[in-house]
């Protein structure tokens, strides 16, 4: 049986890392907005597209369906999102910011581009496109596993 050296061990270092930044980024976002992490990548995903599916959002976050039904519901509630049936088919639903949602991503941006700032700025920009460059070689090789 072969031990894994955790300090070299990719999975773990990644899966570590995620951890942290989730946990410290979900207490920064519910102390300054009264939202979630999972709330703010729902909200982040439908800045940027519209009329989108509960599929379509878990396919782009890499999030387990029943979770972002449950937090599209939640962001309903909170009016930040509204939820109307699809004009060709009625079996799906699709989910886009209402101007309370829109609004809050406008001021919460800000925030998230300041904490990446913060992240990332011991790194060089030949760094950052190296950094950027291996985490899609990952995502990619993922896909395939």
């Amino acid at each position: 049986m072969q031990k894994i050296n955790i300090d070299r061990h990719a999975t773990a270092q990644i899966n570590m890392l995620a951890n942290k930044l989730m946990l410290k980024s979900s207490t920064a976002y519910t102390q300054k907005f009264g939202i979630g992490m999972t709330e703010w990548r729902i909200i982040s995903v439908l800045s940027s597209a519209s009329d989108c599916s509960v599929q379509k959002i878990s396919d782009i976050l890499g999030l387990d369906k029943a979770a972002v039904s449950r937090t599209v519901k939640k962001l309903e509630e909170k009016k930040y999102i509204e939820v109307n049936g699809h004009s060709e088919d009625k079996r799906t639903y699709v989910i886009n910011l209402t101007s309370t949602g829109q609004e809050l991503y406008d001021v919460a941006s800000d925030f998230a581009l300041e904490r990446e700032k913060q992240l990332l700025e011991e790194l060089e920009e030949s760094e950052k496109d190296q950094l950027f460059n291996l985490l899609k070689k990952l995502r990619n090789k993922v896909d395939q596993m």
